[in-house]
């Protein structure tokens, strides 16, 4: 049995020793697979929003936290461990050119979904209404993302290249481009240099400045750095945040996990599962009008849950309590991952894993799936059943082309 079995495995006592995962030193950490696999569901449940099965699980109901936020503490954690493990053999020098190469291939392929979704607009028979625009719900307004099509194509190129136009579904892509670029290569000098303190503190400084800095109206992003599209959703003064501690976390998996083993790293730990349940019950309590009333709380009253969800949880400057019940989330799934392996590899690791594995192909397609659905009868249906016979078709079909390599040769994964 390793330290990191150790590190997870006590809570868990009762629990059959043979489920638990077996850490053979490798590089790839299965764990991290499953969890990514996991959350593509979930973002078709946040972008095919047809209410279905997959909103129990989706639309923050196992706490106060969407799939963007899982998805850059996981991403901060795989480039720790990855490129990491060549920062402390050879140097940051050597990580150099796979981070640019990653980088490139990152911004290729935004640049690609731009210039592709720009020129299906002009495709009369098509309605690509749902990847140019974006509906606020809560403001009730409606963004063009694209310029009118009577634009010079110089002007759609110029703002393809800087990153100023695209789907939203997509934009997260882009942050990941400034990520890599900017903000890696710094950390891993840092984390060789063993100023890991400084870094996050540096870190936190300019989590909080940006945090309170007067917010514009309608809420977006007081301070977009890149002038990018993707920092009205993503602010990369918010959300560098969870990637470089990410990073950190990875970079020192083995010291995080060894912390996990002493009596301090079992309370942080426990309390994570009870904040993770505390957080799932009060998400529980969300008025939203979608769901039934049978499927709500009512401990916390509308308006109460309303005020508190907009001064601690909002997405977009990454609010505190987001923050907090990301991270304690994170942690309690990670151990039960490690804990339970076994059985939930067996029940779904075959389905998860690959889609987990092909995480940035499976963004790619997505966008042209809800482009296709978006033009078929299929979302004038009101009916639960269609809808999650609709999510499940589309899941299962995104996990046939993974299967088949389809495209792989073209698509980054």
């Amino acid at each position: 049995m390793t330290t990191e079995t150790l590190s997870v495995a006590r809570p868990f006592f009762s629990l059959p020793t043979h489920w638990i995962y077996a850490d053979t030193g490798a590089t790839r950490d299965l764990r991290l697979d499953f969890m990514r696999g996991f959350v593509i569901p979930l973002l078709f449940a946040s972008h095919f929003e047809y209410f279905s099965a997959l909103m129990f699980i989706g639309w923050e109901r196992i706490g106060v936290v969407s799939t963007a936020e899982i998805f850059v503490i996981l991403s901060g954690i795989v480039v720790g461990m990855v490129y990491g493990k060549k920062v402390k053999k050879d140097g940051v020098g050597a990580a150099m050119p796979g981070l640019v190469s990653r980088s490139v291939d990152l911004y290729r392929v935004s640049v690609l979904m731009i210039l592709l979704v720009a020129a299906i607009r002009y495709i009369p028979w098509i309605d690509s209404t749902i990847i140019t625009t974006f509906h606020d719900p809560y403001a009730g307004v409606v963004y063009q993302l694209y310029p009118g099509l009577g634009a010079s194509i110089f002007e759609v190129i110029s703002k393809a290249l800087l990153l100023q136009i695209g789907p939203h579904q997509f934009q997260i892509i882009g942050m990941y481009v400034v990520m890599f670029i900017l903000i890696t290569p710094f950390a891993f000098f840092m984390l060789q240099r063993g100023r890991v303190n400084l870094l996050l503190g540096l870190s936190w400084v300019i989590y909080l400045i940006n945090y309170g800095l007067p917010e514009p109206a309608p809420a977006t992003a007081a301070i977009r750095l890149t002038g990018a599209q993707f920092e009205y959703a993503f602010p990369i003064l918010a959300w560098q945040l969870i990637y470089v501690h990410g990073v950190a976390a990875g970079y020192y998996k083995q010291a995080v996990l060894d912390f996990f083993n002493t009596e301090w790293g079992k309370v942080v730990l426990y309390v994570s599962i009870l904040l993770s349940i505390g957080f799932m019950v009060f998400s529980f309590n969300h008025p939203l009008p979608q769901f039934p009333e049978w499927a709500k709380l009512h401990f916390v009253p509308a308006d109460v849950f309303n005020q508190l969800y907009g001064t601690y949880f909002p997405k977009y400057k990454l609010g505190v309590g987001r923050l907090l019940n990301a991270v304690v989330l994170f942690i309690s799934i990670y151990a039960l991952l490690t804990r339970c392996w076994q059985p939930l590899n067996k029940a779904l690791g075959w389905f998860l894993i690959p889609l987990g594995q092909a995480s940035l192909y499976v963004f790619f397609i997505h966008v042209f799936l809800l482009l296709l659905i978006a033009n078929t009868p299929l979302p004038g249906y009101d009916n639960f059943w269609i809808n999650t016979g609709i999510h499940a078709g589309l899941l299962a079909l995104v996990w046939v082309m993974v299967k088949k390599e389809f495209l792989f040769r073209w698509v980054p994964r």
